[in-house]
């Protein structure tokens, strides 16, 4: 008897489907998929921090003017989660919290993470006599790397995050990192991009050097400028559709140093593994440079 009701229901069900009284159940990609990446990355995020009215520091005119600009630039580029924290969200409570917490909890091992600042830069030795910069809080005087975020820490961060590539972009004038050896624009780096992508990565890009001064005019920083430009799809230096950290940072120093007359030079690093974060990823066909080869010595 249970065996009848069950084909019978079967049937019923059939019939229902077949004359369009039960609704077709449509399944997402990305259920589909069952949390895999639909590319490059699992997840994208973008955080993005500027301070201009400092309580124990002078105000910088413009500058969350200039990061909800970056913030916009990352929405255009598809990124998932982009953070804006400015001002009073700028402590060094929330910052701290931020890298210590909040960052390495929620960032997975197929994320790409961006960190972009826009604030108050400062300086001090460390054990050995070496200098390195700090990024001040919107509650921290300048001269007090006590409660700012130092480069130690944003190191110790990058070291804990699981972000697959992370780069760091300084609107401020941030250095002693220790470097690896920076990403060069390869042939089998132009070739296949996704190669470089495929590796982990740590990237910095800084605006200034140490003892020089972020260029501001009419309220608008020259090195954001530059970045806003560059992210549009200007620091594609080989033209073949994909956007490299490692192009943009290349951009951004030839820009900014044109600009300023050689007196801001911002610096492009590496101070972790040997890839390189994609910022636009172009098509698979676009990896050759150029027609095929014709002649036997081109193609050897």
């Amino acid at each position: 008897m249970k065996s009848s009701l069950i084909i019978f229901a079967s049937l019923f069900l059939l019939g229902a489907y077949l004359s369009g009284a039960l609704p077709v159940i449509a399944i997402s990609p990305a259920e589909a998929q069952s949390g895999k990446p639909e590319s490059l990355y699992y997840k994208s995020w973008a955080i993005i921090i500027g301070i201009e009215h400092y309580i124990l520091a002078p105000p910088i005119p413009g500058a969350i003017s200039d990061a909800k600009k970056v913030a916009e630039a990352f929405r255009r580029l598809g990124f998932d989660e982009v953070v804006e924290l400015y001002d009073k969200d700028a402590s060094s409570r929330r910052l701290h919290q931020l890298l210590n917490d909040m960052l390495p909890r929620k960032v997975g091992r197929m994320d790409r993470l961006v960190i972009f600042y826009v604030g108050h830069a400062g300086f001090t030795q460390d054990s050995d006599g070496q200098d390195r910069g700090y990024l001040v809080p919107l509650d921290t005087q300048v001269n007090n790397a006590t409660k700012s975020i130092t480069v130690e820490h944003l190191k110790e961060f990058t070291r804990r995050s699981a972000s697959k590539h992370t780069l760091l972009i300084l609107d401020a004038p941030v250095f002693g990192w220790e470097t690896t050896a920076p990403p060069g624009l390869s042939l089998e780096g132009r070739l296949a991009p996704e190669s470089d992508t495929d590796r982990r990565a740590v990237q910095v890009i800084s605006a200034a050097g140490k003892g020089e001064a972020v260029v501001r005019v009419e309220m608008s920083s020259r090195f954001v400028e530059a970045l806003l430009a560059g992210l549009s799809g200007f620091a594609d230096l080989d033209g073949n559709g994909w956007l490299m950290a490692s192009e943009l940072g290349a951009h951004l120093v030839r820009q900014v140093e044109t600009a300023s007359n050689g007196t801001q030079r911002p610096s492009s690093l590496r101070i972790d593994g040997d890839g390189d974060m994609a910022l636009i990823e172009g098509r698979r066909s676009a990896f050759t440079l150029g027609a095929d080869p014709q002649t036997p010595s081109e193609q050897q």
